[in-house]
């Protein structure tokens, strides 16, 4: 009786055995390579999951090198001398991310299918691990070796606990695009090891608590409310053609300033970029210390009345900050120039007949310049109202003497005056411009002391229309070095003397100019510039019958312009 009685106890426990370690499997567990955006970091972090509930784990190195290597789950898994092998896609649903995992055994057939959904990309990782954890599938250390007690074999695996990826909420920034400098702080904490409230969420919660997210403490509440450790806000500034950004971290339970950072770049594209890059490793040692909080029961602050006073102060804040953020953002109002100018003239006949006309040239005369650019709306807004503006331009050279041959002199002058209308588009570093003016050009001579006679070389006075297009860049890190690009043609409805019965009256004309300026960019918006411009009259010069006293086929009038100044952009 005694002997059947052990027998009978030999053979529970044996079961009690079994049944505890029958859910448990011997061996190791391989990730293979998942599918989907991110899948490289959640594949990491179910590994250390994994690893840190004590599941034995093969290698992602080695489990790469196989799936690469090997076709078919079963060879995958003889070959890395794994029990189990988990596999799966993600995907990114709405706000949400959505993972489908499958669990293999080591003759490949699938055992089980998992849906696991988060709205954080850490979160999901945790939540794949725990779904892997409850399925009792996972080997594990301690059912590798012979347990000690019935006890011991029964002990269920713990589960795993929540994420501890403490909260964030960034907050809109201030300044010139701000809301793009934002956007690349939230890309570059994506996929870190950080729980990301979206800033609607937040806002949403403080109007519900009736707080002021505008005042120094606003924020508290709905931190508390939302379990948020810290928030993250920022300054921009454009200034002397670099672009800047003051980022800060803020404690949630205090709003006190925690750590501030400091980007810079020569673009606002530069700048996001510095701070996309940046920011995690900026700020990691301080979020890291964050400790997890859970979301507490807040309740709402009473409503307070807004009385007559504090609503028109209210009001008259917004219109203040309105009005200087526009200011920041709005493009130049006025460009005004003064330069010293040297010309070069050349005026050649072509087929001449009889040979009787003299060709004229001016080596370097001196003369002064000033260009006007005017926007008036660019003093109110920055939208369509700021890219449309006046143009004005004249230049004149200093009194000079023009020597025949025959060594007579004959008092010279020469002018221009231009006047219109003016659009631009500016888009970051560059400023597109189209043109439309009314001009007039003259280069006309006088008589020669007694015995008077004329120069034998026609004046002309050129009224045309001009219509052109350029642009206006800045390079450099800081923006400083200008470049400016103009073409137009001249459609001329009058050439002055050249077209008077003494010469040619029934020619025609045409002609056009092109201008590069270089420059530098000066603090308080000086700048000095150097100017090189060109300009080209060709004619039809079509003699009339039967004896005219000239006879050609056509003309060229060039001019060519040298020019160093100075100017103020504001």
């Amino acid at each position: 009786m005694g002997t059947w009685r052990v027998c009978a106890l030999t053979v529970l426990l044996g079961c009690l055995l079994l049944g505890g370690t029958a859910q448990a499997q011997q061996g190791r567990a391989a990730v293979l390579p998942l599918r989907g955006p991110q899948a490289a970091k959640v594949r990491q972090r179910v590994q250390n999951g994994l690893r840190a509930a004590e599941v034995p784990v093969v290698p992602l190195k080695k489990v790469s090198a196989v799936a690469r290597k090997t076709q078919g789950y079963a060879r995958q898994a003889n070959r890395m001398k794994a029990t189990v092998l988990v596999g799966g896609r993600i995907r990114r649903v709405g706000e949400r991310w959505v993972a489908d995992v499958g669990i293999r055994n080591e003759t490949g057939a699938r055992v089980r299918k998992l849906r696991t959904a988060a709205k954080s990309m850490p979160r999901l990782s945790s939540r794949i691990v725990k779904a892997l954890i409850g399925t009792g599938l996972m080997p594990s250390t301690a059912t590798a070796a012979a347990p000690e007690s019935v006890a011991d074999a029964a002990v269920a695996t713990p589960p795993e606990a929540e994420p501890s990826d403490p909260r964030l909420v960034v907050r809109p920034f201030t300044g010139p695009q701000a809301g793009k400098t934002r956007a690349a702080a939230v890309r570059g904490l994506k996929g870190k090891p950080v729980e990301l409230v979206p800033n609607a969420t937040f806002t949403q919660k403080a109007r519900s608590l009736n707080t002021d997210l505008a005042t120094d403490q606003g924020h508290v509440l709905p931190a508390r409310a939302l379990g948020v450790n810290g928030l993250i806000d920022g300054d921009l500034l454009s200034e002397d053609g670099v672009w800047s950004a003051y980022v800060r971290l803020l404690d949630g339970s205090s709003g006190e300033v925690i750590r501030q950072h400091y980007y810079e770049g020569d673009s606002a594209s530069a700048l996001n970029g510095e701070v996309q890059a940046r920011i995690w490793e900026d700020f990691r040692k301080d979020i890291e210390r964050f400790e997890r909080v859970e979301p507490v029961a807040v309740t709402p602050l009473p409503v307070r009345p807004k009385t007559a006073e504090s609503a028109p102060e209210s009001e008259a804040k917004k219109e203040r900050r309105r009005r200087e953020r526009s200011k920041r953002e709005r493009p130049a109002a006025v460009d005004i120039g003064f330069d010293f100018k040297f010309l070069h003239r050349n005026l050649t006949w072509n087929d001449d007949a009889i040979g009787n006309l003299r060709d004229y040239t001016l080596g370097f005369g001196p003369g002064v310049q000033t260009k006007f650019q005017y926007f008036p709306g660019a003093h109110f807004t920055s939208g369509v109202g700021a890219q449309f503006g006046i143009d004005f331009e004249w230049e004149r050279l200093f009194k000079f003497d023009s020597t025949r041959e025959d060594g007579r002199s004959f008092p010279t002058t020469a002018q221009q005056f231009l006047v219109g209308l003016r659009w631009r588009y500016p888009v970051n570093r560059w400023e597109p411009t189209i043109i439309v003016d009314y001009g007039v050009q003259r280069f006309e001579f006088g008589v020669s002391d007694p015995p008077v006679t004329t120069a034998g070389v026609p004046g002309v006075r050129y009224e045309f229309l001009r219509i052109g297009t350029g642009f206006r860049v800045a390079a450099g890190k800081n923006e400083n070095y200008i470049i400016v690009v103009n073409g137009a043609y001249r459609a001329v409805f009058s050439a002055g003397g050249i077209e008077t019965e003494q010469w040619f009256p029934e020619s025609t004309s045409a002609g056009m100019d092109a201008m590069i300026m270089f420059g530098y960019a000066l603090p308080l918006g000086f700048e000095v510039r150097v100017v090189g411009d060109y300009r080209r009259y060709w004619f039809d010069l079509n003699p009339v019958p039967p004896d005219p006293p000239f006879v050609a086929g056509g003309a060229l009038d060039q001019y060519w312009g040298f020019s160093v100044g100075a100017a103020w952009r504001y």
